[in-house]
């Protein structure tokens, strides 16, 4: 599955020194919601899916985005 980031939050996530993203995607792989945090057993129950944030950046930097 691709997901469509759009360039201003690529380079917030490519610019974060947090641990990892939590988000919500729409029906068509859009990410409708995100947050950075390094605390993830506070918002883990308020997102649909969460990834470290290293793993992000180097598909990012490849540009492709893997669940």
């Amino acid at each position: 599955m691709k997901l469509n980031i759009n360039f201003a939050n690529q380079v917030q996530i490519n610019r974060t020194n947090k641990d990892f993203i939590l988000f919500d995607i729409n029906t068509d792989n859009k990410i409708t919601a995100f947050k950075l945090t390094n605390d993830l057993t506070r918002y883990r129950n308020r997102f649909q899916h969460f990834r470290l944030v290293e793993i992000i950046k180097q598909e990012i930097n490849n540009k492709q985005i893997k669940l």
